[in-house]
């Protein structure tokens, strides 16, 4: 895990006020840990095995299970799924400013490793033609300011909270921790599919 300083940092963005980032704010938030990588099927696996987590839909996610593949991160597991895994492993999801802090640090920088726009060097993303996800230590490059990998791109990643497009209009200066209740959850990060503006640090899904 990586460590983040507790402190003020500007989540969001002003670029469109008709946007899910809108308004740009300032949140203080408590330091934190962070963990350096996605979870990888071999992590997750061993959460299963003790009988707590769920296997993530085979049938959509043909890469668990086998030893070739121990260092793809897992996909095709729902939030609860991710949460469960969390609790076990003595985390937690999280919150998506907790998320977005990490991705982007104090600098209110766009992408993980600055302002310059996506290459295959830095993120696996549409552009770098993998057209599949990758292990979960790859793009070294393209680390966040605190040194957490692949989160602009390869997978998307859940956070804590509950998804409404208007909470940055009115939601708490300190320790945000989403709407109270919801239909969907938030996810972070763009994919290993994503266009260059969808693997932005303020961008959400």
């Amino acid at each position: 895990q990586v460590y983040v300083a507790e402190g003020i940092f500007i989540m969001g963005s002003n670029d469109d006020p008709q946007a899910k980032e809108f308004p740009a704010h300032g949140v203080h938030l408590d330091a934190f840990w962070m963990d350096k990588f996605e979870v990888s099927n071999a992590m997750y696996t061993k959460c299963v095995d003790a009988g707590v987590c769920l296997p993530p839909v085979l049938r959509l996610n043909p890469y668990y299970g086998k030893w070739a593949y121990r260092n793809l991160p897992v996909v095709y597991t729902n939030w609860y799924a991710a949460e469960t895994y969390c609790a076990w492993a003595g985390r937690r999801l999280p919150t998506e400013a907790e998320w977005e802090k990490a991705a982007r640090g104090t600098d209110e920088r766009r992408y993980t490793w600055g302002e310059d726009r996506p290459n295959p060097r830095l993120a696996n993303f549409e552009e770098s033609l993998m057209g599949e996800m990758l292990p979960v230590f790859r793009y070294p490059l393209g680390a966040s300011p605190y040194g957490v990998l692949n989160m602009a791109g390869n997978v998307r990643e859940w956070v804590a909270d509950w998804y409404a497009k208007d909470y940055y209009a009115n939601s708490p200066k300190v320790n945000p921790t989403g709407p109270e209740s919801g239909f969907e959850r938030s996810l972070r990060g763009g994919a290993y599919d994503a266009n260059a503006d969808s693997i932005t640090t303020i961008n959400r899904f």
